[in-house]
């Protein structure tokens, strides 16, 4: 974490886990993906974002990365740190959907449970309807207790994969180049929905610890 006076810089990596989109029809030479996305706004940035990119489409591959103490992201010294963790999934209120599996709001929960004790970072649901309705927000409330993280991100609605991509990029951006950012993100959502119209249709969501 990088210190200018009193404000705390966010160190400039992300994590991006992500299902096979061509999971529903049989595209072989065809790989849809958000990494690409995500190397554009890497090379906007000074210094440029480090981006670790994995696809997975399992429970056990989720805690394979991820589980405290054991998980390669938490083991690995260089992704110890990471302020973003973005997951990039198909969804449902309080659930991701990959490939193979619907990994559930407990099973969230267990792979990230205690990632905040160790250091400030947030968890960016880039996925339809996670935090719709009553079971999405008894979801982000569990999860950021039992994860401790700074905050959770999401929609509340079935998302445009575009439209909903560029909101992510926009509040991803601000974030990152923000000279305090855990002390404004609250600011950061909101000038978001302000100049993004379709974030707020789409209904883009922060919610704190």
């Amino acid at each position: 974490m990088t210190r200018t006076g009193g404000a705390r810089r966010a160190p400039r990596k992300l994590v991006c886990l992500e299902t096979y989109w061509s999971d529903r029809y049989p595209h072989a030479f065809r790989e849809r993906s958000v990494r690409p996305f995500f190397e554009g706004l890497a090379a906007q940035l000074d210094p440029p974002l480090a981006i670790a990119h994995r696809f997975l489409d399992s429970p056990a591959q989720l805690a394979a990365y991820t589980r405290r103490r054991e998980g390669l992201l938490w083991r690995d010294p260089e992704a110890f740190d990471t302020p973003v963790y973005y997951l990039s999934f198909h969804g449902s209120p309080g659930k991701i959907h990959t490939a193979l599996a619907k990994i559930g709001p407990a099973a969230l929960c267990r792979a990230f449970a205690g990632w905040g004790r160790g250091y400030d970072n947030l968890v960016y649901f880039g996925a339809c309807s996670v935090l719709a309705g009553a079971k999405g927000e008894r979801f982000a409330k569990a999860f950021l207790k039992v994860s401790g993280s700074r905050a959770v991100l999401g929609y509340t609605t079935d998302v445009n994969w575009m439209d909903s991509l560029l909101a992510d990029l926009l509040f991803l951006r601000r974030f990152y180049a923000d000279p305090d950012p855990w002390r404004n993100l609250r600011a950061i959502h909101q000038s978001v929905l302000a100049d993004f119209a379709p974030a707020r249709a789409l209904g883009h969501s922060l919610c704190l610890r």
